[in-house]
């Protein structure tokens, strides 16, 4: 799950760039995602703290205060990916400060520069997360770092996370807990596995096959939407 997330003080825009990414993320790149919008910097700090966002599309300027130069001071979340939007270049003065992942002029922006800013960001995001998620397991908690998991399976109200070189995981949740908190190289593709398709190396009527040799099933009616996400993945990088 790719979660976005747009802030612009210009709430018309708001659709309009709302649909491009739906179109890039459905008919293009074949990829589950969710938009979330916002119009002020301070819901967006909101939100920043307390959800996972892996592509944010930020205006320069947004109600008078310069997003680029809050972004320095505000953000510090390695795996967020962002892509800075603006009519005023004058503006973007402080870019080289920034975590830039990808910059466009409003006025110029097309369905093409929207997809290389979009594969930028995915693949960027592969890259850069490091941060280790941390999971109740009995009475501990234990962290995991999202890059380790090859697969997490659901088996009767637990899910098992499978490690890649390490010994596996157990802990009582559901695995639609963690769909949208992990990063966009996690596919669902089956009602008991999530797959990290970093670690597919082939796939097979009606099975990818995980580097520890595993078969992980996948029903035949989601198949080959499943493949094409897949490839679509593999493309980006």
């Amino acid at each position: 799950m790719v979660n976005i997330v747009i802030c612009d003080d210009e709430i018309e825009f708001h659709e309009i760039i709302s649909y491009k990414i739906r179109h890039c993320m459905q008919e293009i790149l074949k990829m589950d995602f969710n938009i979330v919008c916002f119009k002020n910097l301070d819901d967006l700090k909101k939100h920043l703290d307390s959800e996972r966002v892996d592509i944010l599309f930020l205006d320069i300027m947004i109600n008078d205060r310069n997003a680029m130069d809050w972004s320095i001071d505000n953000v510090d979340n390695d795996y967020v990916q962002f892509i800075f939007m603006t009519s005023y270049p004058q503006c973007a003065y402080n870019i080289s400060e920034t975590r830039c992942c990808y910059y466009i002029i409003k006025s110029r922006m097309n369905d093409q520069i929207l997809e290389r800013a979009i594969r930028r960001a995915i693949e960027h995001t592969a890259d850069e997360d490091v941060a280790p998620y941390c999971f109740k397991v009995g009475n501990k908690r234990q962290q995991i770092k999202a890059q380790d998991i090859v697969y997490i399976e659901s088996l009767n109200n637990n899910i098992v996370f499978h490690l890649h070189n390490q010994d596996s995981i157990r802990t009582y949740a559901s695995l639609k807990r963690y769909e949208s908190k992990l990063p966009p190289y996690f596919l669902r593709v089956h009602k008991s596995y999530m797959i990290n398709l970093n670690f597919v190396t082939s796939y097979e009527p009606y099975n990818f096959v995980m580097e520890n040799e595993v078969a992980i099933p996948v029903p035949a009616k989601k198949y080959t939407e499943a493949v094409e996400k897949y490839n679509n993945y593999m493309l980006s990088l």
